[in-house]
């Protein structure tokens, strides 16, 4: 499920995107979302910045496994249907199969939500032993 709106700009290591909570968002309840929801927002915008990278490379998009969040921390209570949230990414460390990236969500300026992300992708042409073909 996607739920990035746009991406507002990008580069090599860095993206910026933009999602606005909807009331048709499968985690809204009451009109509201838990915070915790933001690691998933904030995983898209790090798919989007490595998808975006691929192509700019002219290479197949590869799928992308989120395999830890060491650090997350979260500023609000909740968020609402209406909330437009920038979310930004930026490469911490590591390459094409194994990342760190730190990520934040902000509303209206204000920082709400931060958290380190740790992402595994298959190699370029899954000639990896169990590699998801």
């Amino acid at each position: 499920m996607l739920w990035i709106d746009e991406v507002i700009a990008h580069g090599d290591d860095d993206v910026h995107c933009r999602v606005t909570v909807r009331e048709s968002h499968v985690f809204v309840e009451a009109g509201q979302v838990e915070p915790v929801v933001a690691i998933e927002w904030m995983a898209q915008a790090v798919g989007a910045l490595v998808g975006l990278n691929d192509r700019a490379h002219a290479q197949q998009p590869r799928p992308g496994y989120l395999i830890a969040v060491p650090e997350a921390r979260f500023f609000v209570e909740t968020f609402v249907v209406g909330d437009v949230l920038e979310l930004k990414a930026h490469r911490a460390w590591g390459d094409a199969t194994l990342a760190s990236f730190e990520a934040t969500v902000e509303r209206t300026g204000q920082l709400v939500a931060r958290a380190q992300l740790s992402v595994y992708r298959r190699k370029q042409g899954g000639d990896e032993p169990g590699a998801v073909q």
